[in-house]
Order: C-alpha cells, then sequence, then structure tokens
C-alpha cells in the first residue's frame, strides 16, 4: 500500500525524497557531532585527571618525606575540591593508603589500608590507570624523588558529566533534524505543488487529445523545462494533426486507389487471416470485403494449377514465411466462392515494420485469362509463319537441333531433310502482285501438308522457301517424298484474275547426321536447292559428299569466309588502270579504281576468282564500301595531281538501303573531293535496278560527283536509256573496240554511240585499246577517253603518281 502510494505522485516522491534527504543527512552530522563530542571530553577527562594525579604526586612529596598525614589529607581535600572527582589518595610504594578523601563520604578514612597496586606494577615510575570507561577514570601517578619511589597519589574522576552532554547534545541534534526535515518537507511541497501544477495541466492536455478532441492549447507561464516541454507537445500536438490530415488524405487516395486500379488486392494479418478486400478483388474471388474479414487466406484465395487442378502455393503465406516478394507458378487458376474458373496472375509481399517484424500481407492478382490467350497466341505466331500456318524458321532449327542430339546418340537412326524453292513465284508477284502471291503460298502450303508423314515438320523458311524435316527417314525415302511434292507442285495451276500459272519446285536434299552442324546441314540443303534451279528448275537434287559439282559450289562458300577476313583485315589491295585523254593531252590524269586480293604470301588474286562469290552471296556492298572509304583516303593526299578518279559500284550495292546510306555519309564527309571522283555502274546494272539506279544516281549527283554507263553496249543496248539516266560518261564496252579496225559493224556501234553521247553532252571512254592503231581510230573518230594496256597496265593505287 505504502508502494502504491508512493509511486502514484511525483509530488509525494519530491515529498519523500526531500524528508528522507534530510533525515539522513542531519543524523549524520548529528552521530558524527556526538561521537567527536565523546572522544574530545573523554580525552579532555583524561588529561584532568592525569593532570590532577601528577599535580598531587608533586605537592605530596615533602608530606610523604615527613609523614605528615594531617599535611597530606589537607592536600587531598584541596585537589578533591576540583570538578568531576570523586577520591583522592595517597599511597607508599607498597599499596598503604596514607591519606584519603572520598568527596561523596568526607568522613570514610582509610587511612592505613592496602590497595592492589603493586599487582598492576609493570614498570613502577609510570602512571596507572586503573579505569577508564563511560563512567569514570582512575589513575596513579608515582611521587619520585631523585628518581626514586616513594609512594602514588591516585585520583578517581566521574564521567557522568559526559553522558550528560552527550544526551543533551543528540536531543538537540534530533529537534533540529525535526526541525530541517519540517522545513524540507514545505519546501518540497511547494515545489511539487509548482511543478505538478504545469504537468497535470499537460495530462489534462493528453488525456482531452487520446479522447479526440483537436486544437488543445497549452499554456504555461513559467521559464523552465516545463515550459519547453509544454511547447514542444504543442508542436508535436500540430504534427499529430497535420499527419493524421494527411494520414487520412492518404487513406482515402489509397482506399480510392484500390477501388479503381484494375488488380485484385488481399490484405492479411500475421496469420493469414483476411483483413481486406478491395473491388475488384471481390468480383473475383466471390466474396464480400465483409464476409472475407477474419477467414483464411486459403479459404478466401483458392488456387491451383492450372492443368493438373493441384493446389498451389499460397503466396501470400509464403511470402511471410520467406520474408520475400514471391510470384504465382505459371498456369495458375483461382476457384471463385461460386466455383468459377479464372487465369490469374500474382504476387504476395510480406508487410514488414519498422522493427523488423512481419505483421501481415499483401496479395495483389488481376485476371490474366485474356493474357494468357495473347500469350498463348504469341507463343503460337513465335514458332509458326503468320501467312501460312506453318511452323516458322525457328521452331525448324529448334527441331533441326534434336534431330541432330537424336542422329547422333542412337547409331543407325537415319534422319533427312527437303530443302523447296519454288520456281516462278517471282513472275506471280511482279505480274499480279503481292496478295496474289501470298494467296499462292497458302496454297502451295497445304499441297506441302498433305504429302507428309504426321512425325514430319514443315516449315516456311521465308519468302518461297519450305523446308521438311523427315524423323527416321532414309535419303532414298526422301527422294520419294520430295518426288511427290515436286509433282504435286509442278502439276499445280494457281489462278488469279482469270490467269492461270505454272509453278515448279527445285529441291535439294541431304542427310542428318550427328557428326555435322546444323550450319553445315542447312548449307548442304540449300546447296543442292542451288543445284537443282541451276540444273533447269523443277527437280531435286541430293546433297553426296562425292558431288564434284557440289565441291565447286562449295569452293564459292570457302570464298565468303575469305572474303569477310580481307575485309576485315585490310587484305585488299586497291589497282589502278589511268584513262587517256585522247582529245586534250595537256588535262591531268584519270584513273579507274580496280581491285586484288592480296595473300598471306602477298600473292595477288584477280577480281575474277572472288568477285563471283561476293555477287552470290551478297558481299559486294560491304566490298564496294571497303573501296570506296580507301579511295577517298588516297585521292584526298593526291587530290592536286588527279583529274577524275572512277570507282565501279555493283548493281547489287544499288538496292543496299544500308550501302547508299554509308555512301552519302562519306561524300558528306568529303564535300571538297566529290567533284573528282566518278562513280560506274555497269549498263545491265543499270536497267536491273532501274528504280533504284535512278534514285541513286540523283543522290550522287547531288553531292557533286559524276557518274559513268559502264559496258554500254553489252546488255540491253538502247539508246533510249541514256535520256532516262543522268550520266556524264558512257564506257563503250570493250567487245566492239577489240575488231573495230577489222569489223564494220563494230566501227558504226562505236561511231553510233560516240554520235548519240555527244549529243546528249555525254563524253565517251573506249575500253580494251591495245594498239595505238585503233588508238588513231578512235581519236579520229572523236571519242575523248581511252582505256586498256596499250596505255597503261593496273598497277598499285600508291605507284600511280
Amino acid at each position: 500500500m505504502l508502494k502504491l502510494f508512493y509511486h502514484n505522485s511525483i509530488k509525494r516522491k519530491l515529498i519523500y525524497g526531500i524528508a528522507a534527504v534530510h533525515a539522513v543527512l542531519m543524523s549524520i552530522f548529528i552521530y558524527d557531532l556526538v561521537s567527536r563530542q565523546q572522544s574530545f571530553l573523554i580525552a579532555e577527562s583524561q588529561a584532568a585527571t592525569t593532570g590532577i594525579a601528577k599535580t598531587l604526586a608533586a605537592n605530596s612529596i615533602p608530606w610523604v618525606l615527613s609523614n605528615d598525614v594531617a599535611g597530606l589529607e589537607e592536600i587531598i581535600t584541596s585537589q578533591s575540591q576540583q570538578s568531576n572527582v570523586k577520591f583522592a589518595m595517597v599511597l607508599d610504594p607498597r599499596g598503604k593508603i596514607l591519606a584519603y578523601f572520598n568527596v561523596d563520604a568526607p568522613n570514610d578514612k582509610k587511612s592505613a589500608q592496602f590497595t592492589d597496586i603493586e599487582r598492576r606494577l609493570s614498570n613502577p615510575k609510570e602512571l596507572i590507570t586503573f579505569f577508564d570507561n563511560d563512567q569514570v577514570i582512575d589513575v596513579a601517578a608515582p611521587i619520585l624523588v631523585n628518581d626514586t619511589l616513594i609512594g602514588w597519589a591516585r585520583v578517581q574522576m566521574s564521567r557522568k558529566n559526559i553522558s550528560n552532554s552527550i544526551q543533551f547534545i543528540t536531543h538537540e541534534g534530533l529537534i533540529y533534524t525535526l526541525f530541517a526535515i519540517l522545513i524540507g518537507t514545505l519546501f518540497a511541497w511547494i515545489m511539487g505543488n509548482n511543478l505538478t501544477k504545469g504537468i497535470y495541466l499537460l495530462i489534462n492536455a493528453t488525456q482531452r487529445v487520446r479522447a479526440g478532441e483537436r486544437g488543445v492549447k497549452i499554456e504555461l507561464n513559467r521559464h523552465d523545462e516545463l515550459e519547453k516541454l509544454a511547447l514542444n507537445f504543442q508542436s508535436m500536438l500540430l504534427d499529430l494533426e497535420a499527419n493524421e490530415k494527411a494520414l487520412y488524405a492518404e487513406k482515402e487516395r489509397a482506399e480510392i486507389t484500390l477501388k479503381s486500379i484494375g488488380d485484385g488486392v488481399i490484405t492479411t494479418d500475421n496469420q493469414g487471416k483476411v483483413t481486406y478486400l478491395n473491388p475488384v478483388s471481390e468480383r473475383l474471388t466471390g466474396w464480400s470485403n465483409c464476409a472475407a474479414k477474419g477467414q483464411p487466406i486459403e479459404e478466401v484465395f483458392r488456387i491451383f494449377h492450372e492443368r493438373t487442378m493441384e493446389p498451389a502455393v499460397n503466396p501470400a503465406l509464403h511470402s511471410m514465411k520467406t520474408r520475400k516478394i514471391i510470384g504465382l507458378a505459371n498456369h495458375t487458376v483461382l476457384i471463385s466462392r461460386n466455383g468459377e474458373q479464372i487465369s490469374i496472375e500474382d504476387s504476395g509481399a510480406p508487410i514488414i515494420d519498422n522493427q523488423n517484424e512481419v505483421i501481415g500481407s499483401v496479395l495483389v492478382f488481376h485476371d490474366a485469362t485474356e493474357a494468357r490467350k495473347l500469350q498463348e497466341r504469341l507463343t503460337w505466331q513465335a514458332t509458326h509463319d503468320s501467312l501460312t500456318g506453318l511452323k516458322n524458321r525457328q521452331a525448324f532449327e529448334n527441331r533441326l537441333d534434336e534431330l541432330i542430339d537424336n542422329a547422333g546418340q542412337e547409331q543407325g537412326r537415319q534422319h533427312s531433310l527437303i530443302y523447296i524453292d519454288l520456281d516462278q513465284f517471282k513472275i506471280v508477284n511482279d505480274t499480279v502482285g503481292h496478295s496474289a502471291g501470298d494467296q499462292l503460298l497458302k496454297q502451295v502450303a497445304t499441297i506441302l501438308e498433305q504429302q507428309i508423314r504426321d512425325s514430319d515438320l514443315l516449315a516456311r523458311l521465308g519468302g518461297d522457301e519450305f523446308a521438311v524435316l523427315l524423323d527416321n527417314c532414309s535419303t532414298e525415302n526422301a527422294e520419294t517424298i520430295a518426288e511427290k511434292i515436286r509433282k504435286q507442285v509442278s502439276d499445280y495451276r494457281f489462278t488469279w484474275e482469270n490467269r492461270i500459272f505454272e509453278i515448279g519446285a527445285s529441291i535439294g536434299i541431304t542427310n542428318i547426321t550427328g557428326i555435322t552442324s546444323k550450319a553445315s546441314i542447312m548449307s548442304q540443303a540449300d546447296m543442292a536447292c542451288y543445284l537443282a534451279k541451276d540444273h533447269g528448275r523443277n527437280r531435286i537434287h541430293i546433297y553426296r559428299e562425292d558431288d564434284q559439282t557440289l565441291a565447286k559450289e562449295f569452293s564459292q562458300l570457302d570464298w565468303v569466309t575469305k572474303i569477310n577476313q580481307a575485309i576485315e583485315n585490310k587484305n585488299f589491295v586497291l589497282f589502278a588502270q589511268k584513262i587517256e585523254n585522247l582529245q586534250n593531252t595537256r588535262r591531268q590524269s584519270a584513273y579507274e579504281i580496280l581491285v586484288r586480293l592480296q595473300t598471306e604470301d602477298g600473292k595477288l588474286i584477280g577480281p575474277d576468282q572472288f568477285l563471283p562469290a561476293a555477287e552470290r552471296f551478297n558481299l559486294m556492298s560491304k566490298l564496294d564500301i571497303y573501296i570506296i572509304q580507301h579511295a577517298f583516303a588516297w585521292i584526298r593526299e593526291k587530290h592536286d595531281q588527279i583529274e577524275i578518279l572512277n570507282i565501279n559500284v555493283s548493281g547489287q550495292s544499288l538496292d543496299n538501303t544500308q550501302f547508299n546510306n554509308s555512301l552519302l555519309q562519306i561524300l558528306e564527309e568529303n564535300e571538297d573531293l566529290n567533284s573528282k571522283i566518278c562513280f560506274e555502274i555497269t549498263e545491265t546494272a543499270a536497267i536491273t535496278h532501274m528504280s533504284a539506279s535512278i534514285s541513286f544516281l540523283h543522290s550522287i549527283k547531288n553531292h557533286g560527283c559524276q557518274l559513268a554507263l559502264d559496258d554500254f553496249g553489252s546488255g540491253f543496248s538502247s539508246f533510249s536509256w541514256l535520256k532516262t539516266l543522268p550520266v556524264d560518261y558512257v564506257k563503250i564496252d570493250g567487245s566492239f573496240i577489240l575488231d573495230v579496225l577489222s569489223d564494220p559493224v563494230d566501227a558504226a556501234m562505236v561511231k553510233a554511240i560516240h554520235t548519240i553521247s555527244q549529243e546528249m553532252n555525254i563524253q565517251s571512254i573506249a575500253e580494251f585499246v591495245e594498239t595505238q592503231e585503233v588508238a588513231d581510230w578512235l581519236k579520229e573518230v572523236g571519242i575523248d577517253y581511252a582505256q586498256g594496256y596499250h596505255f597503261h597496265k593496273p598497277c598499285a593505287l600508291e605507284s600511280v603518281l
């Protein structure tokens, strides 16, 4: 009860504390004072008794020597009159009382009696103490004459006065102590009352705030810590009000957000009991928020594997266990309260407070039915051709990898690949349009599907190319299937807008083995298909390792690597051949850029060996850019010595957007040199790629370059092209120049080309000039330039000037 009473009030604690401190301090003070005073009085009484005894001994010497008892009694009586002396006596050396006086019994005479003084003597010349306690002190001093003991002077003093003094001091100290406690308690009450008054105001304010009241004002007119506490509390209260308003607004926003978002949201406590469902989760689960509260999450959110219908791990519970965000496994369905199955995607996350304790979880999920259908559709699209519905190249290559692995693991098991390229497909596209071409591909796909086995995989690789992977099928059986395909395609007639088209199929076949890479197998099939097309189309060619024709084709494949490495390592060397000015010999030099491939041992390889491969495998644009870049670098150093530098551009590059962009960038970076550059394209390339040629040539002209039409007369030989193409030069094909002196037709062709060119302000250049006679004839005809071994044999560009 006392403990409860003590702990209920700061003021009481303060009063009791100060009173206790005063009591303890005053008790210690009084105890110390009494102890010191008692010690002092005892020491003083001891000194007084010793002094009286010694004085009595000194005064008694003549009377002891004369044995004058009356004189001794008179001296003893006078000494006994001092304060607190109880008795005094003089004794002879043996302890016989010579004189005696007792203050309390003055008539008591003990003369001639003996005492036990001899038994106490240890040194007869020193002071003897008989008693020394709180009541009395009894001391005997030796009476010495010339260092000879002649008697003793004994005095006993009472210490009762010391006890009385100590008792008085103690009583007085207790009175002072009580007075100090009283004053301290009064002071503590005043302080406690002043202190707790402000505290009670704060308590009252906190109770009002706790009760929900806001806008509470606390005013303490005092300049101490309580005022600071009140100010801080007032500031905290203002912050609390602001935070409550912000929290309320945030709560409103959160609730509005949770109600308006498209995802379902469920929260639980740390026991997995539901605490909240937003409207979307109510709709998906079939549970209302009120009905779901307090229910186990497993009852409200029932999820299963879509295919096996096995129960799935609940991400909310699992996230609390692992303290990590947990996503749902793929193919998960939610069974709603009414039994509806809904495909969902979701994740669960633990809710962790600032003490790092898990206090619940949040589950976010959404209806993924449409998304899953879309995903299935995208998955189908990722492995199928959108036009024909067949497997696409990616699915084809994946299956090819599987068959290669299978062939390597199972000895004796054979697989085959049929590579199909439609014949005459481009005619359909160019004649009746791409819509017709697409329809043709769909119908051909249907024909192909009807000729293969269920275990085979038919894929469209791109354009008009198809492939069939034949599982567990020998090359002979593959040839039988391929022949069925070829015949069905060949017999098929495609009709579009009352027009009938015949098509065919060139087919290549190769065997799939476990020791051959995918790239090699594809290359073998492609090469076999190419030979089937090259040998007349609408036929089958089977790849065999001893096939010499295929060996030749594969040698061209080797050039692909060599050409790429030569471009990378800068092994292509630029050569040049001079173009002679027949009409004005004082003009600066003109050259045509040629190219050679330099091997590691320094041997030079002519273009006739690598250009066919570069053209077939679409490497000409890379090689053309390489030549142009190095030619510009050279002419930048020699521009003051060169009138014109001719650079050949292949027809393949004309259709290459990347080549055109790269070339235009080079021209923009070298505007000061463009006027010295002339690009040559062959007549055949220009006509074959007419739309690309015109666009390309105009772009070149706009950058200040000149243009030449190479090998004119060898291709379509139509002068009308000169009106269409914005060229500056016509290079007459060398086949007309070689026999110009002996063949009137060639001579007439050269003259005609020159005449037409002159009328159109196009300068002419004659190729393959090998004799002075031909040069003189050309000059006489009026040909502007000539080029050939008669004037200059090609040499390395670095050695031209």
